[in-house]
């Protein structure tokens, strides 16, 4: 068994697992609660130097961030369906989600978070939680026009640019109670029911030593 991911229950480590289920490769799992002085600790920034999971191990080659993780695992131990070569005429739309679900979303969606919910250093000013609440509404309407005739953001069907934008719209309900539409929720519904999804989301063993 060549991959090992570190991983700790509700965070973007999510994404990492789901497509580990979905793609059906073998793999280790590293599963901890969330600690933020654990982290910190100068023996899991050995495993991580920026103290944050997911942290992937292939054969002793780390990979963070968990939308590289993602394309590392499909453009290394693929071939799979759920990534879209740049000749697809989708490439563009699954490229743009598979990002966008990160940078565009949930990026936000954390700072929003802090705010309601973090103490210092993660408070910010109201106007700039006001912003990043404007742009997770921007997002949301841009995504009830891309499912407006389909079932998934590709017309070709489930790709791993829904499991990152799965993750991300489950953090948004679970931790700052955003509402969705009729349209994005019946979406989301459907990426909650596939079992590897459930089970990324199941619970996990209890913080341990590596």
């Amino acid at each position: 068994m060549t991959l090992k991911l570190f991983h700790s229950p509700g965070t973007r480590s999510i994404r990492a697992l789901w497509l580990l289920e979905e793609m059906g490769l073998p793999y280790e799992l590293k599963s901890m609660e969330y600690n933020g002085a654990y982290f910190a600790s100068d023996q899991y920034r050995s495993i991580n130097p920026m103290g944050k999971v997911p942290a992937l191990y292939d054969d002793g080659e780390l990979v963070i961030e968990s939308t590289a993780i993602m394309e590392y695992l499909l453009h290394r131990h693929g071939p799979s369906s759920l990534s879209v070569s740049s000749e697809n005429p989708e490439y563009a739309t699954y490229l743009q989600w598979l990002h966008m679900a990160e940078s565009g979303m949930a990026n936000y969606i954390s700072v929003s978070f802090g705010q309601t919910y973090g103490k210092d250093p993660y408070k910010v000013s109201e106007q700039f939680d006001t912003y990043c609440r404007f742009q997770i509404t921007k997002a949301l309407e841009m995504l009830e026009i891309q499912l407006k005739d389909r079932e998934y953001l590709l017309e070709s069907g489930f790709s791993a640019a829904d499991i990152s934008l799965g993750y991300t719209l489950f953090f948004a309900q679970a931790c700052t109670g955003t509402k969705f539409s009729e349209t994005v929720g019946a979406y989301f519904n459907r990426l909650a029911s596939r079992p590897a999804f459930q089970k990324a989301l199941s619970d996990l063993p209890k913080q341990q030593s590596f």
